[in-house]
């Protein structure tokens, strides 16, 4: 089964560690909520579905002084089914949504190797987009125009973001895992 982008997120808040709907809930608004925001009704939604798919288990806490809760925990299956689509899901989500950073923020130095071409490949994209531009400015850099290029300029301005923040992504990471493969060694 191949997991859907809220059930991924879920299961990535869940590797932290155990909590309820409700947890899960407010982590997601403190932390994904700035790049990837599933509705309320979908995180209580998928629940149940990642239950029984077996990538998650529940259990009923009774407390005291309010109602009781369900706790949720990432099942070694679920973390296989996580990892697999942090290598494999595609990249563009639309909406606004951002995977890359998705990915990044559930990942842990184990996946590292998955995300550095996905990383190259933003890179690639914005490379495209700034030659694109280029060309497009330089076609059409009349005067009359120039409230298109005021919006050329914010495709520059982002592509050029974006090229910075893979490139040090990525230095990042490969300095990550070669501290990583010298500690194992």
């Amino acid at each position: 089964m191949s997991l859907t982008t809220t059930e991924a997120a879920i299961l990535g808040l869940l590797r932290k560690g155990p909590m309820s709907g409700y947890d899960l809930r407010k982590d997601a608004e403190r932390s994904v909520g700035y790049f990837w925001a599933p509705a309320k009704t979908q995180i209580y939604a998928t629940l149940p579905k990642l239950v029984d798919a077996g990538f998650a288990r529940s259990k009923k806490v009774t407390q005291s002084t309010r109602p009781d809760k369900v706790v949720y925990e990432l099942t070694d299956l679920g973390l296989d089914a996580l990892r697999s689509w942090i290598a494999e899901a595609p990249l563009e989500a639309g909406h606004g949504r951002n995977l890359i950073l998705l990915k990044l923020f559930v990942a842990a130095e184990d996946d590292i190797d998955a995300l550095l071409p996905q990383l190259a490949e933003r890179r690639a994209e914005a490379e495209r987009l700034r030659n694109e531009l280029e060309q497009l400015e330089e076609a059409l850099s009349s005067e009359k125009k120039w409230m298109e290029r005021l919006t050329r300029r914010y495709g520059f301005l982002y592509a050029d973001a974006l090229v910075r923040w893979t490139e040090e992504a990525e230095r990042e990471l490969k300095k990550r895992a070669a501290r990583a493969r010298a500690e194992r060694a």
